[in-house]
């Protein structure tokens, strides 16, 4: 009985022992399942972190290109409403025909076939819509920094009381003392709107006359290539070639508003159809166009246009 006793002691010992062991086993693998659970939380902790910075890190940096883009975004915005209804109206470059950069004056007639649109002398008055077509093409192609502000509308010409001793009004904008109507036999023409004085200032083409820079009139020829045929053959007839000053390079000149219909008296148009100038400039120089004698009103306003010399080849055409 004793030795039975005694063993059996013996097995309750071993048996707590095993117990004691294999709790303390499953306390370790709860231990260690609880630091494996704490570490992927800090794993996602930290993983969440980092996307929260990298996402935070984003938009900074789209907040810095927007601030740094606004300007260009704004202008594409400006340009879509300034210039997005004409650009359907003018023709891309990659339409021009072959080699219209070496276009002479006459090529680019030829082209158009304009001698058509010349002879024909009952063409309309150019539109307002035309009007703002032909500035919008000159801003869009030329000169972006062109402002077409004034507040005397093209389809009356420009605001001619700027320049002084031109206008009664204190500084309100009035046009030249003329406006735009059917000259017979010579197409479209400029008619004086009131008696006119002779010494008077008539025009003012400081204020209305726009440039075409540089030799080979390359932005002239872009310019004219874009537009509709009716006004690309316009522009070949109504635009000049003249210098500003003594030191001055020739170029292309125009101006975007009915001025630009005065008809010439001159001798280029024969001698069964010469009549005398009524209007001259200043000078070779000069855009300012002077009464040469007393012009009654609704009289055709006549210049000449020899009083500016031509040679295409000055200017790349």
């Amino acid at each position: 009985n004793t030795i039975h006793w005694i063993s059996l002691c013996n097995d309750t010992m071993a048996a707590r022992k095993r117990n004691i062991a294999s709790a303390k086993r499953s306390d370790g693998n709860k231990s260690t399942r609880a630091t494996a659970k704490k570490q992927t939380a800090q794993k996602i902790s930290q993983n969440n972190a980092n996307n929260t910075a990298s996402r935070l890190m984003n938009i900074l940096v789209l907040l810095f290109i927007i601030a740094m883009l606004n300007p260009l975004l704004f202008n594409a915005v400006t340009y879509i409403q300034s210039y997005g209804s004409i650009v359907h109206k003018l023709t891309p470059k990659r339409h021009f025909p072959h080699g219209w950069e070496s276009f002479t004056y006459h090529d680019i007639r030829d082209y158009f076939n304009c001698r058509e649109r010349s002879n024909d002398n009952d063409k309309a008055l150019p539109t307002l819509d035309e009007w703002n077509l032909l500035r919008q093409a000159y801003t869009l192609i030329v000169d972006d920094t062109q402002k077409w502000d004034d507040p005397i509308p093209p389809t009356q010409g420009y605001s001619f009381s700027h320049t002084s001793g031109s206008s009664n009004n204190n500084g309100v904008a009035t046009p030249p003392p003329n406006y735009a109507k059917q000259s017979k036999g010579k197409g479209r023409g400029l008619f004086a709107s009131r008696n006119i004085t002779k010494g008077e200032l008539v025009h003012n083409g400081l204020l209305s006359d726009i440039i075409f820079p540089g030799y080979g009139a390359i932005k002239w020829k872009e310019f004219v290539f874009s537009l509709p045929r009716d006004l690309a053959c316009d522009c070949t007839d109504w635009h000049w070639m003249q210098i500003k000053h003594e030191d001055d390079d020739y170029h292309m000149v125009a101006a975007l508003d009915i001025s630009i219909l005065m008809n010439s008296g001159g001798e280029e148009f024969g001698s069964d159809r010469i009549m005398t100038p009524n209007v001259l400039p200043e000078d070779k120089y000069s855009g300012r166009q002077f009464a040469v004698r007393d012009i009654r009103k609704d009289e055709e306003i006549l210049t000449d246009y020899d009083a500016y010399w031509t040679d295409w080849s000055e200017v790349g055409l």
